[in-house]
């Protein structure tokens, strides 16, 4: 069914995403995506790591993210196997694919655990010098095709680094590693360990105990799963670990996993995913970190493999070796690295129909609430429209979880059933959480968190407020956790981030915002001299745009293509979950 017609050329220009310099998407090369592949851990066959590094090079992937498992290698303090590893590395550099190694999973007899078996594998934090000797070692075997090292996986994750993550620990690993590795191979780029970029806390904690000149790019896991790309505002997933980045020094921000299962497990419930799903979450997942300034982007992963993981691009089949049984997630990548070769990015945009809510020209009553941390008060001095704006002033005195609430005096009506509301921040680079509260027709009150507060200049912050609310953001009890309309701007709250956090800072608020209507986007590219249009919703809607020719190619998530004309300077077509691509011709 079509939901409804919408046309793009109504856009305004805040419905389009303003980007700071630092975060503007760079051009893509010619082969600018990757694929965590596995080769050298997870096969069994030495002689099917060819077929499978085909299928990386025929995906049209630029990159491989390689395990290089310390226990498997040197299982003993004088044996040494490198034969899987060997034959993986050999197989994708002779087909031209870039490799970033991943330096990790350390044998028992290398760490101080007692109940690790010597020769298992463990996930204890090991010995920092016996760590840097054997990465030492796998660099200068690699040198030659090797340049990007990524030194542990996920040492924030309690399940990766035992017995409980800790920041200072994993600086004294880096700090050590990072230099055996450049000592011996000076062009050497080392990556951090692919952490979370939900919370900041790790990341801070890295760069207070001293590592942050040990890496060069900064590697963020950021899952989302079930939820979608855009429900889970994937686009400003960078924000806290820009704000680090920017108080201790720039650095690249590259995704080496991101992933979506293709059926329901310990994260999917029955009903939220499938093999069609997986396949939309990839395109839409690659395109919104794309334009969130993402330097590289590596899905997760290759095959599915028999403990049950089906994130893969390849169903099981009869085992390891079986590359018979391609997904659609394979297809999708393969086209979208063809459409996306050595292009450029232009602009994004969404299709919402926009309602101011409180504009701050009249700037009305605001309460603070208990914690006095802050001040809000109306400015002329920085605006995104109209002649005022609010200024929030905060100060957070302690270690503990400082916040700052505003309550609007009364709550401000949301016209219509917003699907998102958003708001215009002018930052201060702190990396703190702007959240919104909202009152329902019920009465209940519901907290979602905007983001995290980036570096000066405007930017839209907005979230999606449909589905069920967590109860750790009810600020009312006794209701479902879900808004029910017609619904009111009840306070915007500054929150810490993170917790140890001491000091004072002031942003800028202007033009609170909700956004209704059918969900659509339009992310527009530019390859060589031709526009393309990449184009999805959610649900099934229509759409009218703009194009500069009398005819388009159309292509759909899979590359099937279809050539449509241009009428009156416009193309109407309809577009739903699987993204199409619409390449202006002459």
């Amino acid at each position: 069914m079509i939901a409804g017609l919408l046309t793009a050329t109504t856009l305004s220009a805040p419905h389009q995403s303003e980007l700071h310099v630092d975060q503007l998407p760079a051009p893509l090369d010619a082969a600018p995506f990757g694929i965590n592949t596995h080769l050298a851990t997870r096969s069994t066959d030495l002689a099917a790591i060819g077929t499978a590094a085909d299928l990386v090079v025929n995906a049209g992937a630029g990159w491989a993210r390689e395990d290089i498992h310390w226990y498997r290698v040197q299982p003993t303090a004088d044996t040494w196997d490198w034969s899987f590893t060997d034959a993986a590395i050999g197989a994708l550099v002779t087909r031209r694919v870039q490799i970033v190694g991943v330096i990790g999973h350390p044998p028992g007899w290398a760490t101080p655990d007692s109940s690790d078996s010597p020769l298992g594998l463990s996930f204890s934090a090991p010995d920092p010098q016996q760590f840097a000797a054997f990465a030492q070692a796998v660099a200068v075997r690699y040198s030659r095709y090797i340049t990007h090292w990524e030194i542990w996986n996920e040492p924030d994750n309690p399940l990766f680094w035992k017995p409980a993550p800790n920041p200072a620990a994993y600086a004294r690993l880096l700090n050590t590693t990072s230099a055996a590795i450049r000592s011996a191979v000076p062009n050497a780029r080392i990556l951090l360990g692919g952490i979370s970029p939900f919370d900041s806390h790790f990341l801070q904690g890295v760069a207070d105990a001293g590592a942050w000149n040990s890496f060069d790019i900064i590697a963020i896991h950021p899952y989302v799963d079930p939820a979608s790309p855009e429900a889970a505002n994937l686009g400003s997933v960078t924000d806290s670990v820009r704000a680090l980045a920017n108080r201790y020094g720039a650095r690249p921000i590259w995704v080496t996993e991101i992933g979506w299962a293709s059926t329901p497990d310990g994260r999917h419930p029955p009903g939220s995913t499938d093999q069609q799903v997986q396949a939309n979450m990839l395109v839409r997942a690659t395109l919104l970190l794309w334009q969130a300034g993402v330097e590289r982007i590596f899905w997760y992963t290759l095959k599915d493999d028999p403990e049950g993981d089906t994130y893969g691009m390849f169903a099981l089949g009869t085992g390891r070796s079986d590359f018979s049984i391609p997904k659609p997630a394979y297809t999708a990548f393969q086209n979208l690295s063809r459409q996306l070769s050595a292009a450029s990015y232009s602009s994004i945009s969404d299709l919402f129909a926009r309602s101011t809510i409180v504009d701050f020209e009249q700037f009305g009553i605001w309460l603070r609430g208990d914690q006095p941390y802050g001040r809000f008060s109306s400015t002329n001095q920085y605006q995104h429209t109209g002649s005022m704006a609010a200024q929030l002033a905060y100060r957070f005195p302690t270690r503990a979880n400082d916040y700052v609430v505003f309550r609007r005096a009364p709550a401000a009506p949301i016209p219509g059933n917003p699907y998102a509301v958003g708001v215009w921040v002018y930052g201060d680079g702190s990396g703190h959480t702007l959240k919104i509260w909202l009152r329902d027709a019920n009465g209940e009150i519901l907290q979602y968190a905007l983001g995290a507060i980036g570096p000066a200049g405007w930017r839209f912050m907005q979230v999606q407020v449909g589905g069920i609310v967590p109860s750790w953001n009810r600020i009312t009890t006794g209701g479902n956790g879900q808004l029910e309309v017609p619904a009111r701007v009840e306070a915007l709250v500054l929150d810490d981030a993170p917790d140890s956090f001491v000091g004072s800072g002031s942003i800028f608020i202007d033009d609170i915002t909700s956004m209704s209507g059918p969900e659509g986007y339009d992310l527009r590219i530019q390859q060589g001299k031709t526009p393309i249009d990449v184009l999805w919703a959610p649900q099934p809607i229509l759409v009218s745009i703009t194009s500069p020719n009398t005819f388009a190619t159309v292509s759909d998530r899979d590359g099937r293509q279809r050539t449509i004309p241009a009428k009156d300077g416009r193309i109407v077509l309809p577009i739903g979950p699987a993204v199409t691509y619409v390449r202006h011709g002459s």
